[in-house]
C-alpha cells in the first residue's frame, strides 16, 4: 500500500550522534540504453556512519547534486521514481534498481527501500532504471 508521495526529504535526522563519517558515491544508469549509459555520477562526503541511503540522497539534494521523487511503500520503505530527472514509467514496468557494494567490488541488489538501507563505511550505490520483466526474466 502507498502511504505518501515525497519530493526530497529535507529534515529526516540522523536518532543519534555519531562522529564517524562515510562517503558514498551514487551513479544512475540506464540498463535500456546499450551499452548501459551512466546518467549521472558524484559522490556525496562526510555523512554520518549510520545514514540511510535517504538521508545521504537528502544530503545530496541540499548540495545541489541530485533531484528525486519518490513514494513510501509499506513494509518497504521508499520507492525511487525519479532521479535527477529520469523517471521510471510504472506503465512500462519500470523501476529503479538499488545495488551496493558494502564497501567491496561486489555489487548486490538491495532488499530494502531507501529509508531502510543502512550505509555502513564508504560505499558505492548504484540506481540502475531497468524492467521489472526484464529483472524477473535474468536474475
Amino acid at each position: 500500500a502507498v502511504v505518501s508521495t515525497q519530493s526530497g526529504h529535507y529534515g529526516r535526522g540522523v536518532g543519534a550522534v555519531c562522529f564517524a563519517t562515510k562517503d558514498v558515491r551514487i551513479i544512475i544508469t540506464n540498463s535500456f540504453i546499450k551499452p548501459e549509459k551512466t546518467l549521472s555520477d558524484f559522490t556525496v562526503v562526510g555523512n554520518s556512519d549510520n545514514a540511510t541511503l535517504i538521508q545521504v540522497m537528502d544530503t545530496a539534494v541540499a548540495e545541489g547534486q541530485l533531484t528525486y521523487e519518490s513514494t513510501h511503500w509499506v513494509p518497504w520503505g521508499e520507492h525511487i521514481e525519479t532521479l535527477n530527472g529520469h523517471h521510471a514509467n510504472r506503465s512500462k514496468h519500470e523501476f529503479f534498481e538499488i545495488l551496493h557494494n558494502n564497501g567491496s567490488g561486489d555489487f548486490v541488489s538491495s532488499k530494502h527501500g531507501a529509508s531502510f538501507l543502512v550505509i555502513r563505511g564508504n560505499h558505492t550505490i548504484l540506481f540502475r532504471l531497468r524492467s521489472w520483466d526484464d529483472f524477473i526474466h535474468n536474475t
